[in-house]
């Protein structure tokens, strides 16, 4: 009797536990944000254990959107953020995991309708760009297969006139969105020669000639213009713009003149962009310093000068050296005529000496019986050769400064003669040596820094400073653009 209870209690559990319902598990769902773009479709598909009994649904920020699946495909159809959550359930319980889906704003781009330029001119461009907050957007401008341009905004120009076609793409993460609008660059006519003169900073020597505008060797040809400053900055430039071999004479170290185009010289990616005309060595190159006129006000501004990076950049030994000259007196005899002057430099303990031009009156004669000025201070000149009357003109100070860094060197062999020497904008610096991106230039300055030593053969082995000797003075001629075809 006993033996058929047990077996009667054992046959009651184990029915018991056939009909027992398990609550569901879920896994699968990981705690990361999915991101996804207008037009994805993503399969979501948890895993699930203890499946029997079991119903299924799927809500979508709380809203039921399925049921009795195991899995959902989520479409993006709008941006946002969705809460995608998925339910499983059973007499023994429930459980529930939810999936977090972020879908991007699509990128959209737009340009101006008009665009319109004169070649040889900046326009800038700034295209409306909305979509997702990402910080990995990336920009691209290209003119068929040219990439011109690889920031948001584009500063524009073409040294040729033309209709083009330009395309400006964004791309931020998986999406890419492109707008394309045609830009006319209508036709000009400019000077290829940086023809105005808007500084001249001229350093004394040896028979130092400010008053040329030329070669220095043709003084006695008549190519002197002693002038006021101002107007001689006019003659200079009225000079330069009908010819490109209406030179300057700058003089030695710190001497320097800036120059202006009529027209923004265009900086084109893989080429040079400017040719210089000098009187220098190989190894006594000029510093060449850049501007684009960017608030359009027709001067270069301090903030906007770059150099233009060689093979002397960063070998200077100072780079704010000194020197100031002053002038001091004129006397003359019958027969000559002494220009006494003297400088001095900015160290602790300067370094000065005098300049003397001595001069007969016979061999300053040029070709047309006019006494010559050279080697006389800047600014100084005889308005009177019968009585031997000098005076300053105006605008020339009887006392100046020229700065700027310096390159000690030594010379010797190294003749300096007129050459040629191309500029590419491209390798524009700032004053912290990081490359700067230009869309072009208005503005060119040129000065003397290397500081020149050379052997003296009476000596031995002595250098000599030869900076103000005339044969090492730095004369500048043309400052042409060369992609300027007409």
């Amino acid at each position: 009797m006993k033996r058929i209870i047990f077996l009667a209690l054992l046959i009651a559990a184990i029915s018991c536990r056939k009909g027992q319902y398990l609550p569901p598990a879920i896994s699968g769902v990981g705690e990361d944000t999915i991101v996804l773009n207008i037009g994805d479709k993503m399969i979501l598909a948890p895993n699930i254990t203890n499946l029997k009994g079991n119903s299924y649904t799927w809500l979508v920020n709380e809203k039921v959107i399925s049921s009795g699946q195991t899995n959902y495909t989520f479409e993006a159809t709008e941006p946002g953020n969705f809460n995608v959550t998925f339910k499983a359930g059973n007499k023994g319980g429930a459980a529930e995991q939810s999936f977090k889906i972020f879908v991007e704003k699509p990128i959209a781009v737009s340009i101006t309708d008009q665009l319109a330029v004169s070649m040889c001119n900046v326009i800038d461009i700034a295209p409306t760009v909305t979509g997702p907050d990402r910080t990995d957007y990336q920009y691209e401008w290209s003119i068929g297969d040219s990439v011109i341009g690889k920031t948001r905004n584009l500063s524009f120009i073409s040294p040729e006139a033309g209709t083009y076609d330009l395309t400006f793409r964004a791309t931020a993460g998986k999406q890419t969105a492109t707008s394309t609008r045609t830009i006319t660059v209508k036709a000009e006519q400019y000077v290829k020669n940086a023809y105005t003169v808007l500084e001249y900073a001229p350093a004394p020597g040896k028979l130092h000639n400010w008053a040329i505008i030329g070669d220095k060797i043709l003084w006695d040809l008549g190519y002197e213009y002693p002038l006021p400053y101002n107007a001689f900055l006019a003659k200079a430039s009225e000079m330069r713009k009908t010819s490109n071999a209406a030179g300057l004479f700058l003089g030695s170290w710190g001497s320097a003149a800036t120059f202006k185009f009529d027209h923004t010289v265009v900086n084109v990616a893989g080429k040079t962009d400017l040719e210089l005309t000098a009187f220098y060595s190989n190894k006594d190159v000029p510093a060449v310093y850049v501007a684009y006129d960017r608030n359009k006000n027709g001067k270069p501004d301090e903030d906007e000068w770059y150099e233009i990076k060689n093979d002397d950049y960063g070998l200077e030994d100072t780079l704010t050296y000194e020197m100031t000259f002053t002038y001091n007196k004129t006397e003359t005899d019958t027969r000559r005529v002494y220009v006494y002057s003297n400088w001095k430099d900015n160290r602790t303990e300067p370094t000065q000496g005098e300049l003397l031009t001595n001069k007969t009156f016979a061999s300053s004669m040029t070709f047309g019986g006019v006494f010559s000025i050279r080697g006389f201070f800047p600014g100084l000149h005889m308005i009177d050769f019968n009585t031997k009357q000098v005076a300053m003109l105006d605008g020339w100070p009887t006392t100046f400064s020229r700065k700027g860094k310096r390159i000690i060197r030594n010379l010797s062999g190294a003749s300096p003669f007129f050459q040629k020497l191309n500029v590419d904008i491209d390798m524009a610096v700032n004053n912290k040596g990081e490359n700067i991106q230009l869309p072009g230039i208005d503005f060119v300055k040129v000065q003397k820094v290397v500081y020149p030593f050379q052997q003296d053969n009476t000596t031995g082995n002595v250098l000599k400073d030869v900076n103000m000797e005339e044969a090492r003075m730095l004369q500048v001629g043309a400052i042409l653009d060369r992609h300027l075809k007409n």
